[in-house]
């Protein structure tokens, strides 16, 4: 802390010198201001709570008013302020007026009176000098507060105010830093009294020091201690650092400087009698936290704990439950944040913008680089903004990248290949593919990876390997070392030119592991085979549209990955060794044969071969002979269009394979009997592969079989054997409509036809997690019987079928949290849906009417609900993990529209409700709408409780409207459902369309809301809709003899939205219409050929009723528009 006279916080041991007189105020006020102050973080000084037991009173009092920054208050207090130490005095008049103290009268002046004789009259002036001074200072007086309470308050306020800032220095421009410090904020639980460790994980340079010096300044007055504790590593390291970061620890909390091994009972207690925030930056060790005392025994209730770490692991041992990890900043943040370092001002001068978008689009969103870059290039000229960033892409900036390579540094040896593998050649791939890859090459992928990923040097996002494009750069300037222009020497090569110049000068070497050249697939590469002579350590090869002359016979024998896109021969060379292969991809070939002649097999069998990849293979006709592939575990045969049949061969790799992608192979009709022999098969994937309609009953003898995916097949029946696929954990049958089409056979005696069904059979299939049933005409009749037993499922996909009520039994489904059910048409209400349901999709179920979630606890997405237009009743009570802009959203989407009720949880109604009232009624006048805009209807939103938990009443909502300007009473049950009654709050809410109201300016109005005797209504809100109104002057339109007039161009006020004409005609119109290419215009003309106002559903005022028998809709279009 700096104080006023610019000293550090170290010079004073004590923030406040709380003196007094009387045992009156001891322990009545100064008592609780004491108190007060310690809560707030302020370290105070009272003579009975802080003297050392033997020690001189006067002494001891002296080196605390000394050694403390603020006096609350006389003689000796005023001479350390004379000193220019820098030191405040802040009077309190407590029960005492400024006048009489400064005059020694009253009873301020009888207590005074009470020294004479005690002590020598210099003494006696001294006081009387030092009261007066302090009876002029601006203090705290008791008779301008109601209470000792709001006194404290304001006192305690001031101080912490006039306290030298304890803040910590944050970079001049933290741009972006708010909002992340609220995401903190949310983390901290500040209710609870537990106490609890909140991580900041992510990469080097992404600003978590920064967001956690500004959570420690945003937070720290609501500690009684704090302490930060920056560069924690690095501190740790070095000698005594264990030592340093003790005494910082101890000096902050409990203001003592010696250190500790184990701390004494005495200081343990201490630590846990108080409520601190401690901030532990840039962590990489427990042991190195366990040993300065940092974890959750330490300190007392409610207290805090903020870790930094680019190590997530540390965080998991520590069981840490809140953990935030900083995104990038975003285009707009980076922006500005580089426009503050490079130009000083927050937006770009308009000749640097693009050249300032290429620098943000470079540092990917990180503070340190845009930070580091934008100083870098302060008043500098375009050119010199140009020519640093051509050499970025060569050579990244050393302070970056010092920066990012700590957490490189902190890798084994396996590890940092893998690292700098992904960086070279893996990015983007599969994270199952490169471990299949890494795992053929000996680095341990799982747990490489995984550390990789703790640490922030990767990322994996749907199962791709993922990395900062500066922590590539700084991987391959890694690779690169000190021989920057010799690439011939690099560990591995991924630039086409020093590709293309190491194979066409023959340069190769050695220490080149890894080869990657992608040629344009319009234009292929041609090289000699002899150009890998020299490159034996070879382990990587990635190859694209490149071809090769000469014998193979000098070809790497050590690789262990060979992609090769495009390849251009139609059979592998017979002297093409690739017996220490593991992973070979070899998508989109020319391959016809795998080997020219079949009796001509390789020189020995691929045993070490793990993964093979033939997809988009468009002249092979059958697999290969597999027995030459013994140890295969993975086999991808994707869009073989034609493939016709599967080597039986294929049974020897029954103790191996583990996945076999069939997926578009559009001309395999069958499966070999001997592929259902593959005990070790985990995934079957027959996606696409439209010529199959049956699968054979062995199918249950796949005993390893987790995924099946047939969608869109022609399979007509799932064997009854199924029932053995007790580990099947995923079933996808997306598009088989064949399954539930009526089968149909003439009974000879009676010569009628009989429908026979064939629904497809769950039982046994208690391990299954997904279920895909979408686009299969299921229909309320077709729906597997025994699907609700289902324990473990979590995800059932029933999209785009023909349900109308969907009342099967959803109450076994125990495991449940997504449904989808978007695209079904015809789905009019849905009941009793399971209760750790997370996410409906509803999306175009357009004719759905009741929707009933009630109890699904889990529920935090309910995609497409707000446009459900008409839905007239949800039930969603104790959903109370609906994110709470959800719940908004959901309430504006129908405050809109003609619904009769929703029911969720709730205690507060929304900020943007008209009208308010904290009983069953409210009261108001119909306002005057704004020019243009005509009343639609209203919502009201009512909040309720009840004495009973989950029963329901007998009551459902009812609504009274009493019209007190026009002498009518409208009543209505706008919800047919019962109430279901809860001892937690809950909000119901319903629109009313002013069609049946007839409400009009200036009309007075009382609602009256009616739950029933055993539910208690806490408040009733209400909100008026109003719709603008488009009009269509006269000579605006053009008379025409019920023709399409494509001529016609409108102007844009007379387009009316596409929200104001109904679903109906707007569909039935773009599909006439469409295909012509005309854009449809729609005008609602009366019976004088006027335009009439239009409202949604086509509503009409009074005037326009009296046309509405003979209103025509008039269709313009325009080629033009």
């Amino acid at each position: 802390m700096i104080d006023s006279s610019g000293q550090t916080r170290e010079r004073w041991s004590y923030d406040v010198f709380l003196n007094f007189r009387g045992p009156d105020v001891r322990k009545g006020f100064v008592g609780h201001l004491y108190k007060s102050l310690v809560r707030s973080g302020i370290y105070t000084f009272k003579d009975d709570e802080e003297l050392a037991k033997g020690e001189s009173i006067s002494t001891e009092l002296l080196k605390a008013i000394r050694n403390s920054k603020i006096h609350l208050v006389l003689v000796h207090i005023f001479r350390c302020r004379e000193s220019g130490s820098g030191q405040m005095v802040l009077p309190v008049f407590y029960k005492v007026s400024p006048s009489d103290v400064r005059r020694q009268r009253g009873s301020f002046g009888e207590s005074f009176d009470k020294h004479r004789g005690r002590h020598p009259e210099s003494k006696l002036q001294q006081w009387r000098e030092a009261l007066t001074q302090v009876s002029h200072f601006l203090g705290y007086h008791s008779s301008n507060w109601d209470s000792d309470s709001q006194m404290i308050y304001e006192v305690t306020r001031d101080i912490l105010e006039r306290l030298p800032s304890s803040y910590l220095h944050l970079p001049t421009y933290a741009v972006g830093i708010s909002s992340r410090v609220g995401r903190i904020k949310e983390l901290m639980f500040f209710g609870l009294e537990d106490v609890q460790i909140i991580g900041i994980w992510g990469m080097p340079g992404i600003g978590k020091t920064t967001l956690a010096k500004a959570a420690f300044n945003e937070f720290s007055h609501r500690f009684e201690g704090r302490s930060f504790l920056e560069n924690f590593r690095d501190f740790f390291k070095k000698p005594e650092g264990k030592f340093h970061l003790q005494k910082k620890l101890l000096s902050d909390i409990l203001r003592r400087d010696e250190v500790f091994d184990n701390m004494d009972p005495a200081v343990k207690q201490r630590f846990r009698n108080k409520r601190v925030l401690v901030v532990v930056d840039d962590v990489e060790d427990v042991v190195q936290l366990n040993s300065v005392a940092i974890h959750l025994s330490c300190f007392g209730p409610g207290s805090r704990i903020i870790i930094t770490t680019r190590n997530k692991h540390l965080l998991e041992q520590l069981d840490v439950e809140n953990i935030y990890s900083p995104k990038e900043l975003d285009s707009d943040e980076s922006l500005e944040l580089v426009s503050w370092h490079a130009f000083k001002r927050s937006d770009t001068p308009e000749e640097f913008l693009q050249l300032s978008k290429e620098l943000v689009e470079y540092c990917g969103g990180i503070p340190l680089a845009m930070e580091v870059l934008g100083v870098f290039l302060y008043k500098r000229c375009i050119s010199e903004w140009k020519s640093t960033l051509e050499s970025l892409e060569r050579i990244p900036d050393d302070n970056i990248r010092a920066k990012l390579q700590i957490s490189y540094d902190a890798l084994n040896a396996l590890q940092k290949n893998i690292f700098l593998d992904v960086s070279c050649f893996f990015i983007g791939m599969d994270k199952d593919y490169v471990g299949s890859i890494l795992d053929g090459c000996k680095l341990d992928p799982g747990i490489g990876l995984s550390v990789l990923k703790e640490r922030c040097l990767i990322t994996i996002h749907d199962n791709r390997l993922m990395m900062h494009d500066l922590l590539r750069d700084m991987g391959r300037y890694i690779v690169q070392g000190t021989s920057l222009k010799n690439s011939e020497r690099w560990s591995r090569l991924w630039d086409r030119d020093h590709v293309i110049d190491v194979l066409a000068n023959y340069s190769g070497t050695d220490a080149t592991e890894g080869l990657s050249l992608k040629a344009e697939v319009t234009a292929v590469e041609n090289f000699e085979v002899k150009a890998f002579s020299n490159l034996r350590k070879l382990r990587l090869l990635q190859l694209s549209h490149v071809a090769f002359n000469g014998s193979y016979e000098n070809f790497p024998k050590g690789l262990r990955w060979l992609c090769w896109l495009g390849f251009p021969e139609e059979s592998f060379p017979i002297d093409l060794h690739l017996r220490s292969l593991v992973v070979m991809d070899m998508q989109k070939s020319n391959l016809k044969r795998l080997w020219s002649d079949q009796k001509l097999k390789p020189h020995v069998p691929l045993k070490d071969l793990k993964y093979l990849d033939l997809s988009h293979a468009i002249q092979l006709t059958e697999t290969p002979d597999f027995s030459y592939l013994p140890n295969l575990e993975k086999l991808l045969l994707i869009n073989f269009q034609r493939l016709v049949k599967i080597h039986k061969s294929i049974e020897v790799l029954q103790g191996s394979l583990i996945l076999l992608n069939l997926s578009g192979c559009i001309r395999l009709g069958e499966l070999p009997l001997e592929l259902y022999s593959l005990k070790s098969l985990e995934t079957l994937i027959l996606s696409g592969c439209s010529q199959i309609k049956r699968l054979d009953a062995a199918l249950g003898e796949l005993e390893s079989l987790i995924i099946l995916r047939a969608d869109y097949t022609a399979i007509t029946q799932i064997p009854s054997s199924s029932y053995q696929l007790t580990k099947l954990k995923e079933l996808s049958l997306h598009g088989c409509k064949e399954l539930w089409k009526d089968r149909h056979y003439t009974n000879s005696d009676e010569s009628s036809e009989i429908a026979l069904l064939r629904p497809l059979s769950l039982n046994g299939l208690n391990s299954l997690k997904t279920l895909r049933l979408g686009c299969c005409n299921l229909s309320d009749e077709l729906v597997p019987a025994n699907l609700g037993s289902l324990s473990s499922l979590e995800e059932l996909d029933l999209q785009g079928n023909n349900f109308r009520t969907l009342q099967m039994d959803f109450a076994g489904l125990l495991s449940l949290q997504i449904l989808k059910l978007d695209n079904c048409s015809e789905l009019r209400s849905m009941f009793s849906l399971p209760k750790k349901l997370r996410t409906p999709d509803l999306q175009e179920c357009s004719v759905l009417q009741s929707l009933h979630l009630t109890n699904c606890y889990n529920l935090v997405e309910t995609p497409g609900l707000e446009e459900l237009k008409t839905v007239r009743v949800i039930h969603m009570e104790m959903c109370n993990n609906i994110p709470y802009t959800d719940r908004e959203r959901i309430m504006q989407g129908w405050a809109v529209g003609a619904n009769g009720g929703i029911f969720f949880p709730g205690s507060s109604l929304p900020d943007w409700v008209n009208f308010k009232d904290e009983t069953r009624s409210i009261s108001f006048t119909v306002p005057e709408p704004t020019l243009d805009f005509d009343l639609v209807g209203f919502t009201v939103w009512t909040t309720y409780v009840s004495q009973q938990d989950d029963v329901m009443s007998a009551y459902s909502p009812k609504i009274k409207l009493k019209n007190q300007t026009k002498g009518y009473v409208w009543s209505r049950n706008p919800a047919t459902d019962l109430i279901r009654m809860y001892r937690q709050q809950h909000i119901w809410q319903g629109h009313f369309s002013n069609e049946d109201l007839l409400l009009e300016t200036g009309d007075q109005v009382e609602i009256y809301v009616d739950f029933g005797d055993k539910v208690t209504i806490l408040e009733t809100g209400l909100k008026i809709s109003y719709r603008e109104v488009i009009e269509v002057p006269d000579e605006q339109l053009t008379e025409t003899d019920d023709e399409v007039d494509d001529e016609l161009i409108l102007d844009e006020s007379q387009v009316i939205p596409r929200s104001l004409i109904p679903r109906k005609v707007r569909i039935g119109l773009k599909t006439l219409l469409g295909a012509f290419g005309l854009l449809a215009f729609i005008v609602v003309l009366g019976k004088h050929g006027r335009p009439l106002r239009r409202h949604n559903h086509l509503r009409m005022n009074k005037v326009e009723k009296e046309e509405e028998k003979n209103f025509t809709l008039q269709i313009f279009s325009s080629l033009d528009y």
